[in-house]
């Protein structure tokens, strides 16, 4: 490897063009966390410049490092070399030339409107100056011009951008690379903005031709360039697992002698060209990552039938591709299974709104916010012997499970390892058999331990005793409530179908929190009563759903009173459509009593819903 430490005028000075291999990732910079540090480091060097004296020497900046590799071009064409690493400061660096570059020819412009003739020379000379950085000429065909050209995804962006003639030339939509030169047009508008003389201009010209530099290493034949690839990092934005999966794939498809460019386009393209779903960051705090990479994660539990941690994706891949035998597979059948999964995850993650059970319970899971079962059901999805009906029991089953157990209070800390572990029995039954046998019988083998699917009676008794409320998060209670409604609505079979925007409904407490005001409890020792009430409040008996526009009117308002418009009763009967409020009018009071009564007529619902454990 040679290292070089080159100026922009060196190295962007050569007609020569600077290539993104497939295997990288898109461009992902953005303004916080690179553009503007890159702006600051440049307008500092341009000040330098103005400060000094004549023949005084000028510190400069040091950008980073690039890693290259020459490669081979057509008689005629222009000299090529694949950017290994550093394709982030490459793109970015040719769209701020470019940038300034107009607001270089804008600022002489302006200057010579107004009679500044000098100005106008030399502001217009140091456009020309960085505009030469950015363009390759006497070129054999049309995208030789471009000094850098990007990965594939990113390249009708990168077009647009280094075709525009100045800021109105871009379309307004935004993409990273469009937002990019704006910026950098607007920050070079400003700080020429003062410009009387030409000389900032020329400052800057200065600045970004001669004292920016960069250490390029270039490869050379015995260099492996997808290890440099693996340990290296762009400033500020280091490589997701998937990157460096990716970086695998297509390193190895090459050394297979595959189509590199069809298989990229058949199997890796819609990562990249989807990359505000893929890339975006999902969960909470330490365990937010990048969707791709829970992908991936999920990808390789179910392909090894155990749990694979997010930190240790591009390790675990490695064994995954590179067995005992040291014999590598054949990578086409490889990224055409990722990309098929990727789908399959796809649908697990985003389900329709409505369709068969197992739909449903894919909203539901949603609701409940368990990710745990995501390797499982993409198993279950790909394979041959589980049909629609074999799908929709194991629905039903895995919800049972899984809405027993979140009633009952149990906790869910071993479900990654649980629900990942019943993959293998299920792949070792008969492949064009149901897995729902299997299913059942794994999980109620742990009726006594720590995994227990609840009983009847065991559901029954958390069901009418325990506080959902304050205990279950607001969108799990309101997918309980969600689905008992639609339950009732089911049984009504010459009911007229009424669509209902749950999102917008809010679970209430039918006696309030604060009681005391309309709910008085009659004479007695109201010590005890008090306590006795206040843990009824909580139950499933006391809880429905209410839209948002009726919930402040409902407040604390009694359940009957004289004026209709102050009474909880007639506001649900003549506002609310649901099943659930309109069995819930018909008690002529509400107290304790009521509260079990109707926790125990919601049961019936429930089990009904989710049933018991087979056997």
């Amino acid at each position: 490897m040679k290292p070089n430490y080159l100026a922009l005028r060196n190295l962007f000075g050569q007609s020569e063009r600077f290539i993104v291999p497939l295997f990288q990732r898109p461009y992902v910079w953005t303004q916080e966390e690179q553009w503007e540090p890159l702006w600051d480091d440049i307008q500092a060097v341009a000040e330098r410049v103005r400060q000094a004296g004549t023949g005084e020497a000028i510190k400069g900046h040091f950008l980073g490092s690039v890693v290259l590799e020459q490669r081979s071009h057509a008689t005629g064409g222009l000299p090529i070399r694949e950017v290994i690493d550093g394709q982030q400061r490459l793109t970015t660096l040719q769209v701020c030339l470019h940038a300034a570059s107009h607001a270089m020819t804008a600022s002489a412009a302006a200057s010579a409107k107004i009679g500044q003739d000098d100005a106008g020379r030399l502001a217009g000379l140091a456009a020309r100056q960085v505009a030469a950085l950015t363009r390759n000429t006497l070129v054999s065909e049309d995208e030789e011009a471009y000094k850098v050209w990007p990965t594939n995804d990113d390249r009708a962006a990168f077009r647009e951008v280094m075709d525009a003639t100045g800021p109105d030339a871009i379309a307004p939509t935004s993409t990273k690379l469009s937002d990019a030169y704006r910026f950098f047009y607007a920050a070079a508008e400003q700080y020429l903005k003062e410009d009387s003389d030409g000389r900032v201009a020329q400052a800057l010209a200065a600045a970004v031709q001669d004292h920016l530099r960069l250490i390029v290493l270039d490869l050379e034949g015995t260099d492996e360039p997808q290890a440099i690839f693996e340990t290296l990092n762009a400033r500020g934005t280091p490589l997701l697992p998937a990157d460096l999966v990716k970086n695998w794939l297509l390193w190895e498809a090459q050394r297979q002698q595959s189509d590199l460019v069809a298989l990229y386009q058949a199997h890796w393209r819609p990562f990249d060209s989807d990359s505000a779903y893929w890339r975006k960051k999902i969960g909470t705090g330490h365990a937010s990552r990048p969707r791709v990479d829970t992908f991936l994660a999920n990808w390789l539990s179910e392909r090894r039938a155990e749990p694979v941690s997010a930190t240790h994706i591009y390790e675990q891949f490695l064994r995954h591709v590179s067995p005992a035998a040291g014999v590598r597979p054949p990578v086409r059948p490889l990224m055409a299974e990722i990309q098929s999964r990727s789908q399959l995850y796809r649908s697990i993650d985003q389900p329709a709104q409505s369709g068969d059970r197992f739909t449903v319970f894919l909203n539901r899971l949603q609701a409940m916010d368990i990710v745990a079962l995501h390797p499982l059901l993409m198993h279950l999805l790909a394979r041959a012997g589980s049909d629609a009906n074999d799908r929709n029991a194991i629905a039903e089953m895995l919800e049972s499970y899984l809405v027993r157990r979140m009633v009952c209070g149990l906790n869910t800390r071993g479900y990654s390892t649980q629900f990942v572990k019943l993959i293998k029995p299920i792949s070792e039954a008969d492949p064009s058999s149901p897995a729902a046998p299997v299913v059942a019988q794994e999980l109620t083998k742990a009726q006594d331990g720590s995994a227990v699917w609840p009983s009847d009676a065991k559901f029954e008794a958390e069901w009418l005793t325990r506080p959902l409320y304050g205990n279950l998060r607001r969108e799990r209670l309101v997918m309980i409530l969600r689905a008992l409604e639609e339950a009732l609505r089911a049984k009504k079979t010459k009911m007229e179908p009424t669509s209902v925007d749950f999102s917008m409904l809010q679970v209430e407490h039918v006696m309030p929190t604060s009681w005391q005001s309309h709910w008085p409890l009659p004479e007695g020792d109201r010590a005890e009563r008090e306590a006795e009430r206040s843990g009824h409040l909580n139950r499933i008996g006391n809880l429905t759903l209410v839209s948002s526009a009726l919930n402040p009117t409902l407040s604390n308002a009694a359940w009957n009173h004289d004026n209709p418009k102050k009474s909880k009763r007639a506001a649900l009967d003549e506002h609310s459509t649901l099943l659930l409020n309109k069995a819930l009018v018909k008690y002529e009071s509400w107290d304790e009593v009521r509260i079990g009564k109707r926790a125990r007529a919601l049961f019936d619902v429930a089990v009904g819903i989710w049933p018991a454990p087979p056997g």
